[in-house]
C-alpha cells in the first residue's frame, strides 16, 4: 500500500474513532446546572480543577454536576447508563445511587439554549430550568 494511502486509511480511522467518541451533534452537558443562574456562587465551590456543591447549597435549590458520563448532586452520585438525543431533546437512563439505595431514572433534557435546559420526567408536564454555572 502507497504512503497516500496509508495516509487515507489512518485518517478514516481517525475519524470514526472520533464520531464514535463524541456524536456529531451531540450538546456538551458538562459543568455545573443550578435553578437560579444567580445562585450559583452559594450552589457551587471550586477548588482548582474541582466542582463540589456546598454545604448549604439545598437552601438555594441545589444542583448537579455532570463530568462525561457522571452525575453528581448532593447526596447521589448517578451514572449514564444510555443517551440519545432527538433534535433537542436529550433522553437519559441513569443508574442512581446514595448511601441507601440504588435506583434506575430517566428523564428527558430539553436544549433551551448553549446554557439552559428544560429537565422533565417521561409521563410528566412539570418541568424545570436549569442553568450552567460558569465557574
Amino acid at each position: 500500500m502507497s504512503l497516500l494511502g496509508q495516509s487515507f486509511t489512518g485518517a478514516l480511522a481517525l475519524l470514526a474513532f472520533s464520531l464514535f467518541v463524541h456524536p456529531a451533534g451531540a450538546f456538551d452537558l458538562n459543568g455545573a446546572w443550578t435553578l437560579d443562574r444567580s445562585l450559583c456562587g452559594k450552589v457551587f465551590k471550586k477548588r482548582g480543577k474541582n466542582i463540589t456543591l456546598t454545604a448549604t447549597s439545598d437552601l438555594y435549590g441545589g444542583g448537579f454536576i455532570f463530568e462525561g458520563n457522571n452525575v453528581r448532586g448532593k447526596i447521589v452520585r448517578c451514572r449514564i447508563e444510555s443517551r440519545k438525543e432527538d433534535a433537542s431533546t436529550i433522553h437519559l437512563n441513569v443508574a442512581c445511587t446514595t448511601e441507601i439505595a440504588t435506583e434506575q431514572i430517566q428523564f428527558d433534557l430539553k436544549v433551551v439554549n448553549d446554557n439552559t435546559v428544560s429537565k422533565t420526567f417521561p409521563g410528566t408536564d412539570v418541568a424545570m430550568d436549569y442553568h450552567r454555572c460558569a465557574l
